[in-house]
């Protein structure tokens, strides 16, 4: 009897472990993942490592204003770098408003400071930004239907680049934020409907020291 409930502790707390582990493991070049803020439907990761692919499904009501609500797969950067990637939607989507991105973050919290290059569902591009935590986003338009995406911090200044099927040479918007030297980066997707998920895949994503 001893021995049966034994095995049933150790199962249940191998269970436990194996859940928590799930929820915060990274992918591919990634540390961690996980919702941002407070969605509705959890986000979830797959990578496959010989494509060299990132499906990435997210929900939350939003990218934008004074909160965020999103999933993120991210990685800790010191310093200044560039992050770069081809993405694009699965299927036609329900809002319009969608996002789809790469991001640089100061805390994994809604409130927080934060730019971000986004492809929104109708395509238009965008450098967003929460210049104070907690206040209200800010954003640079970019070219409309890019799908090729490059986000660099050098200081304060964090830069976009955005073209269509190819790599992008050209910086398409630029701002000062103010941000710690330690970020998280990383790539992530909102669906802007709270009881909707959206998927979005993620190629060619490189990270670069800078």
């Amino acid at each position: 009897m001893k021995s049966k409930l034994s095995i049933k502790a150790v199962c249940a707390v191998i269970f436990v472990f194996m859940f928590v582990s799930a929820d915060k493991r990274g992918a591919g070049i990634f540390e961690g993942s996980g919702d941002v803020g407070s969605p509705k439907l959890k986000g979830a990761v797959a990578y496959d490592a010989t494509a060299g692919k990132y499906t990435v499904s997210g929900a939350g009501q939003n990218v934008w204003a004074e909160s965020d609500e999103f999933f993120y797969v991210w990685r800790k950067a010191t310093g200044n770098f560039s992050l770069s990637a081809r993405v694009s939607f699965k299927g036609k989507g329900v809002n319009l408003h969608r996002k789809v991105g790469v991001m640089i973050r100061e805390s994994l919290t809604g409130e927080s400071r934060y730019a971000d290059v986004a492809v929104h569902g109708d395509g238009l591009t965008s450098l967003q930004y929460r210049p104070e935590t907690g206040k209200a986003t800010k954003e640079v338009v970019g070219p409309k239907d890019g799908d090729y995406i490059y986000l660099e911090r050098r200081g304060d200044k964090i830069a976009m680049k955005t073209a269509k099927g190819k790599y992008p040479q050209e910086f398409t918007g630029e701002i000062e934020l103010n941000l710690p030297v330690s970020c998280y980066v990383g790539l992530y997707v909102c669906s802007h409907e709270n009881d909707v998920i959206e998927t979005a895949y993620f190629t060619n994503v490189e990270y670069k020291p800078l």
